[in-house]
C-alpha cells in the first residue's frame, strides 16, 4: 500500500464529512508502524484544497517509506483562550487527559491531541509533581523543529492561542475501508465503536495475549514494559507479575482455544523460567518442603507472588491436563501456611536469605492473592488444610472490615470460597466489597482495569446467589441495574486503553506497542501486568455478554454519583 493509493481511498470519506467546513483545517498523518507518524496540515476555504495542500506536504515529509496507515483529522470546534488560560487548564486536568489540540498564529503552527500525547508535550517524566498535566516548553521546542522546522514561538501570558477538537477517519492495511474516529469523550482519538459485542471482546483478548507472547524472550523472561513516548523499556522486574501475566495468557488460550504455537510456546518458556529462577526451597520442622517465590533483585519473598504462582499453575494443570507441577503447588501452599499467623492474618514480606520477617504489611492485594491461590489449589486436590487456612483468613478479613479496600483479589477469593463453603457471612463480605463502590466504578475516568475484574468475580457470585432462596434478603440489598450498569461502564471505558494502530502510530516505535493495553495517566505505559488485568477482565466480560438479556439502566442516584473511593480505598489511591 502506498500513500497515493491510500489517499485516493480515504478522500471520499473525508469530503463527505467536511463539505460544509469553511475554512477547512485538515491534518494528514502517515506511518509505517516502525517509526512515529509523520503529520502535516493545511488550511483552505474548501476541503479539497486543504486536503491537496496537506497531502503534498505529507508526500515530501513521508518519503519512500512503506505506508501501513493513513489518517485524516479535521477541526470541528475551536476556542480562543489566552496562553495563561491554556496552561491553567492543562494543570487542572489529569495527566494525558487534556483532549484538545493547540494552534498558534491562525493555525500556521498547530498540534493535534494525538501529536501532543505521542510526544509527551504535556506531562512530566517520573513520579514528580502532581498527577496533572504540565506545559513542557522544552518538548514543544523539540517537536516544533521536527514538525515545522522552526522554534516554538515565545508567548506572553496574555497572547491568544486556539484549542481545538477534531473528528477523523483512517485507512490501513488491516482496515482497507475508511473507518471513522471518535471526536469526543474518553474514546476520542480512536475508531468509533457503537456497542460492545462478543466478537470485539474476543479480538481484543486475542490481541492482548499475542502482545504478551511477544514480550516473552527466548529465555522465558518477559520484557517487563514500555514507555511508548520515548521507546524505553521499563527497567525493573516483578516476579508476582511474571506469574500473573502467564495466568492471563492461559486464560485467553483456554477460553478461546487459540491453539497458536507462538502463544503456547511463550507460556511454556515463561513457566520454566519462573520455576528455575524465582523459587527458593526450605525444609520445614516437620520434614516437609516449602517453596517460596522470591524476588532476586530485592532478595525478598512476597506473599502475593506465592498466591499468583498457585493461581497460574492450577490454571496450567487444568488446561494442559497435567499433574507435572502438583508437588510444587503443594510446596508453595505450605510456604503460604508458614506466613499465616494464628489470628488468620498474614505476614506480607520475608527476607529471602533467612526467611525472617521483613515487612508485616506492604499492600492490601497480597491477602486476596494468597487466599485465591489456596482456594484454586483446593479446587483440584480438596486438601482441607487449604480450606481451613482460607476460612481463618476470612474471619480476620470480616472482623477488620477488609472489604473497605474494594480489592479485586478479595472479590476473586470470596467468590472461590463460597463455591465450597457457601456461608452467609462470606456472601455478605463479597457484597460489601462492591456495594458502596458502584459510583466510583461507574464514573472513574481512568482505565483502572482491576475494577472490571472485581465486578466480574462479584457477578459470578451473584449469579449463584440468585439460585439460593435462603440468601434472597442479601441479594435484595444489591441494586442489580446499577451493578450491571457500573460493570458495563467499566468495560466501555477500558476499550479506550487499547493501542489501536490509529493511536499507536503517534508514538516513537508503534510496532512495539500496537495490540497491547496502556494506562493513559501513567504516560501511556504498557506493562505486562497492565495487559494482564485487561485480559482477565475481558475474558470474564465476554462470558457475561453471552448470557446478558437486556441493557441495564442506571438509576438517578448512580448517574449523579461521583468517582470517589470509600474508607480505606481513599488512602490506597492517595498513596
Amino acid at each position: 500500500m502506498n500513500l497515493n493509493q491510500s489517499a485516493r481511498k480515504l478522500f471520499p470519506a473525508f469530503i463527505q464529512s467536511t463539505e460544509n467546513l469553511k475554512p477547512c483545517r485538515v491534518f494528514l498523518s502517515a506511518s509505517d508502524m516502525k517509526t512515529r507518524a509523520v503529520t502535516r496540515h493545511a488550511v483552505a476555504d474548501n476541503p479539497a484544497d486543504a486536503w491537496n495542500a496537506a497531502l503534498e506536504k505529507l508526500k515530501v515529509a513521508f518519503g519512500s517509506k512503506k505506508l501501513f496507515i493513513l489518517r485524516a483529522d479535521w477541526v470541528i470546534e475551536t476556542q480562543s483562550v489566552t496562553f495563561e488560560e491554556f496552561i491553567r487548564r492543562v494543570e487542572k486536568t489529569r495527566r494525558n487527559y487534556f483532549r484538545h489540540g493547540l494552534a498558534l498564529d491562525n493555525f500556521k503552527i498547530a498540534f493535534t491531541e494525538s501529536e501532543i500525547n505521542g510526544n509527551a508535550l504535556l506531562f512530566k517524566d517520573g513520579k514528580e509533581g502532581s498527577g496533572n498535566g504540565i506545559f513542557r516548553p522544552d518538548r514543544f521546542e523539540e517537536y516544533c523543529k521536527i514538525r515545522f522546522d522552526c522554534s516554538f514561538p515565545v508567548l506572553e501570558p496574555s497572547d491568544f492561542v486556539e484549542i481545538f477538537t477534531t473528528a477523523g477517519v483512517f485507512i490501513s492495511e488491516e482496515e482497507p475501508k475508511p473507518l471513522p474516529i471518535n471526536a469526543n469523550g474518553i474514546a476520542a482519538g480512536h475508531r468509533a465503536i457503537s456497542h460492545l459485542d462478543s466478537e470485539i471482546i474476543l479480538n481484543l483478548a486475542r490481541s492482548g495475549a499475542r502482545y504478551l507472547a511477544r514480550q516473552v524472550q527466548p529465555s522465558g523472561r518477559f520484557i517487563y514494559g514500555h514507555w511508548p513516548c520515548f521507546d524505553k523499556n521499563v527497567p525493573n522486574y516483578n516476579t508476582l507479575r511474571h506469574f500473573s501475566s502467564i495466568f492471563a495468557m492461559l486464560d485467553v488460550y483456554s477460553t478461546y482455544r487459540m491453539g497458536e504455537m507462538k502463544i503456547g510456546g511463550a507460556i511454556t518458556r515463561a513457566i520454566k523460567y519462573g520455576v528455575k529462577n524465582f523459587i527458593k526451597y526450605r525444609t520445614l520442622p516437620d520434614g516437609t518442603e516449602a517453596a517460596y517465590v522470591y524476588e532476586p533483585d530485592a532478595n525478598e519473598i512476597k506473599l502475593g507472588a506465592l498466591g499468583l504462582m498457585l493461581i497460574m499453575l492450577v490454571k496450567h494443570a487444568e488446561l494442559m491436563k497435567t499433574k507435572k507441577y502438583y508437588p510444587l503447588m503443594e510446596s508453595v501452599a505450605r510456604a503460604i501456611f508458614t506466613m499465616q499467623k494464628t489470628d488468620g492474618s498474614f505476614v506480607h514480606v520475608l527476607n529471602a536469605n533467612d526467611f525472617s520477617v521483613k515487612e508485616e504489611f506492604r499492600i492490601v492485594y497480597y491477602d486476596g492473592e494468597a487466599i485465591f491461590g489456596l482456594m484454586r489449589l483446593y479446587s483440584i486436590n480438596h486438601d482441607e488444610l487449604l480450606l481451613q487456612a482460607s476460612e481463618r483468613a476470612f474471619k480476620k478479613f470480616i472482623d477488620s472490615d477488609h472489604w473497605k479496600n474494594h480489592d479485586h483479589w478479595l472479590s476473586y477469593s470470596v467468590n472461590e470460597l463460597t463455591l465450597y463453603k457457601p456461608a452467609r457471612e462470606y456472601f455478605e463480605f463479597g457484597i460489601n466489597n462492591f456495594l458502596g463502590f458502584l459510583p466510583f466504578i461507574y464514573h472513574r475516568d481512568t482505565q483502572f482495569p482491576t475494577l472490571l475484574e472485581l465486578m466480574m468475580a462479584a457477578d459470578s457470585m451473584l449469579e449463584r446467589m440468585k439460585t439460593m432462596p435462603e440468601l434472597a434478603d442479601l441479594l435484595a440489598k444489591v441494586p442489580l441495574e446499577d451493578f450491571y450498569s457500573a460493570l458495563e461502564a467499566r468495560a466501555k471505558n477500558m476499550m479506550s486503553g487499547f493501542f489501536y494502530p490509529e493511536l499507536a502510530m503517534f508514538f516513537k516505535r508503534p510496532e512495539s506497542i500496537v495490540g497491547g493495553f496502556f494506562i493513559r495517566h501513567h504516560g501511556f505505559r504498557v506493562r505486562i501486568d497492565d495487559v494482564e488485568h485487561f485480559l482477565s477482565g475481558f475474558v470474564a466480560y465476554r462470558r457475561y455478554l453471552a448470557r446478558r438479556t437486556h441493557e441495564p439502566q442506571p438509576s438517578e442516584k448512580l448517574l449523579n454519583g461521583k468517582a470517589e473511593g470509600t474508607g480505606l480505598f481513599n488512602i490506597q489511591i492517595g498513596n
